[in-house]
């Protein structure tokens, strides 16, 4: 029985690898045809969504990645906690980092779902919510959450300073980019990107931003085998529903420029 599991894992990561079109692959075979069978696929997913979601997020937050020092418990968790003889504090801070470690790849993992499928529903390729699920629950959970963990390291590790500043440049650059499209006369706290200097981009810092965009490639190409595979769409249906996720970022940011210009006027 263990030797099955392990062989199972062997053969995902195998796949995830150097197949990704088989690691997002569902048994067409059996998707849902009635309600009954709708739910019970769909916790079948919730439950692959956990399990991967723990083992992510486990262990980022005893590695301290989102744990503040400064987060005290509500009196009824510290009472609760001390007569199960556990550490009110420590236990509050990694309580509360484990769910927001958690709940920003839940996040996108929501966006991802919504977009994609929207985009497959808007080009007529979808053939149900379901085989979306089921390509998302995979994509997010592996390539996604490599996306997120290795970001985590460029905040967090040392001797990665210049790819990290390269990474917050970059990102401050897409935003300056809508803003200014948008017309709007905002500044972001850091203020107006500058350039980085590549000798400044250690060895480790340039293995964790070439694995950063091998991840995120990974994740867009996956996303576009689940469309084909699962979905049976065409080409042009597949490519509109990968667009569609990435144009999400564009979407959230220009939404709240544009919301926080309304407020400020």
């Amino acid at each position: 029985m263990a030797t099955k599991g392990l062989d199972s894992v062997v053969r995902s990561v195998f796949d995830a690898l150097f197949r990704p079109h088989r690691f997002v692959e569902f048994q067409t075979s059996t998707y849902a045809s009635t309600r009954g069978e709708v739910v019970r696929q769909a916790g079948s997913l919730f439950g692959v969504y956990l399990v991967n979601l723990m083992a992510y997020a486990i262990p980022l937050t005893l590695a301290g990645i989102g744990v503040q020092q400064s987060g005290q418990p509500p009196a009824g968790y510290a009472t609760a906690a001390a007569r199960y003889g556990v550490a009110p504090t420590a236990s509050w801070q990694l309580l509360t980092a484990f769910v927001l470690n958690s709940l920003y790849i839940t996040v996108a993992a929501a966006v991802t779902l919504l977009t994609f499928h929207a985009g497959l529903v808007l080009a007529r390729g979808s053939r149900g919510i379901v085989q979306s699920a089921h390509t998302v629950v995979y994509t997010t959970s592996a390539y996604l959450a490599a996306v997120f963990s290795g970001v985590w390291y460029l905040t967090t590790g040392q001797g990665v300073s210049g790819a990290r500043e390269l990474v917050r440049n970059l990102q401050a650059a897409f935003v300056y980019a809508i803003i200014d499209r948008l017309g709007a006369d905002l500044e972001l706290p850091g203020g107006r990107p500058g350039t980085v200097a590549v000798e400044s981009i250690s060895p480790t810092g340039q293995w964790v931003l070439a694995l950063l965009a091998l991840a995120l490639c990974y994740y867009l190409v996956s996303l576009y085998f689940g469309a084909r595979v699962n979905h049976l769409a065409s080409k042009g249906s597949a490519t509109l529903a990968v667009c569609a996720v990435v144009l999400s970022p564009v979407v959230y940011v220009a939404a709240s420029v544009l919301a926080v210009t309304i407020g400020v006027a």
